[in-house]
């Protein structure tokens, strides 16, 4: 049995593979080690990964990116041949010491997968914020939910799994967040505890304009609906029930207030106002914080447009909500980003 694989399913994307293979291959990964499922892609996908001498496996259809992992691990027989399965997107690169961190964390045997942390790609205004969303959420949230054991989701482009774990895993697709998803199965199955390493950095590429921006988060605020209704953690009384809740709540109570503000400046303009200047306020705060410890002086500049994006973040956020959980509507199509 081998150390450690690494599971990356693609589609069209050959305008970003070479460079992820790339940094896999320097991080120490061997060629033999790499698995890439090429899913029904016509650009070449397949071709520039076989260039580079890592494994293929063809779909001659897109099936999906869950359905491609549960493929490629049972016909190349990854559970039993590794001891641990990373999975990896098509646009990302990690670090040099990713595999050395994430291998060192699973040195105690209770823990079932580990979580990386990602990073934006500089581009645009679009990825600055996001920069700073990624931030906020691995230095204020993620450690305390590992801290907890109420990590809610293991992020798709930087995670891995016991493969004893990995194999109990179902890869449905009644829910368009396969990521999440499984990270829900583990703990209701009770396989082991997830926990944040921070030191398992990789570098994603994210939304550049709004239309993909907006498509990005549907999907990712539908998909945690989905989740939360599949496993019942409304009414759950775990703690990542709770913790399900908590976020959830949060994020309604939140969305509704935020939107509500141009109803406040009819009714009273100075505490709308206020608000305003407050939310900028720490929305400035937490940006010079972000731009110092990641060294992205674009979060700082990028600031002014930050309101814009919070008030479409909030409509996105209560309009999946009215879809998903008021109207009981199925979503099911998968809301691919543009490559560039």
């Amino acid at each position: 049995m081998k150390r450690l694989c690494v599971l990356l399913p693609a589609k069209d994307e050959r305008l970003g593979i070479s460079k992820t293979l790339r940094s896999i291959l320097c991080a120490g990964i061997l060629p033999s080690d790499i698995y890439v499922i090429d899913d029904g892609s016509s650009d070449g996908t397949g071709d520039i990964a076989r260039g580079l001498q890592v494994n293929v496996l063809r779909n001659p259809k897109n099936i999906g990116k869950a359905m491609s992992l549960q493929k490629g691990a049972s016909v190349s027989e990854l559970v039993r041949r590794y001891e641990y399965i990373s999975l990896m997107d098509a646009d990302t690169e990690v670090c040099q010491n990713y595999f050395q961190a994430v291998k060192k964390t699973f040195t105690d045997p209770q823990i079932a997968a580990v979580c990386g942390r990602p990073k934006s790609n500089p581009h645009n205004w679009l990825t600055s914020y996001r920069c700073l969303a990624y931030w906020m959420s691995h230095n204020i949230y993620k450690g305390g939910q590992s801290n907890m054991g109420v990590i809610t989701v293991t992020p798709g482009c930087a995670s891995s799994f016991r493969a004893d774990v990995f194999k109990q895993l179902e890869w449905n697709t009644d829910t368009i967040v396969e990521d999440m998803d499984c990270t829900i199965q583990i703990h209701r199955k009770r396989l082991g505890k997830i926990v944040y390493q921070k030191d398992a950095v990789v570098s994603t590429q994210d939304p550049r304009t709004i239309r993909d921006y907006v498509k990005q988060m549907y999907r990712w605020f539908t998909g945690t609906w989905q989740v939360g209704h599949k496993y019942g953690m409304a009414t759950g009384l775990t703690r990542i029930d709770w913790e399900y809740k908590l976020l959830m709540g949060e994020g309604l109570i939140f969305a509704a207030l935020f939107l509500s503000l141009p109803l406040w400046l009819i009714l009273n303009m100075k505490v709308a106002l206020y608000s305003v200047a407050m939310d900028f306020a720490v929305l400035a705060m937490l940006s010079v914080a972000c731009a110092v410890c990641d060294r992205r002086g674009d979060v700082v500049l990028a600031l002014p447009m930050y309101e814009l994006l919070r008030f479409i973040d909030c409509s996105v956020f209560l309009y999946s909500f009215w879809k998903t959980v008021v109207r009981k509507q199925q979503v099911k199509v998968w809301f691919a980003v543009k490559r560039y």
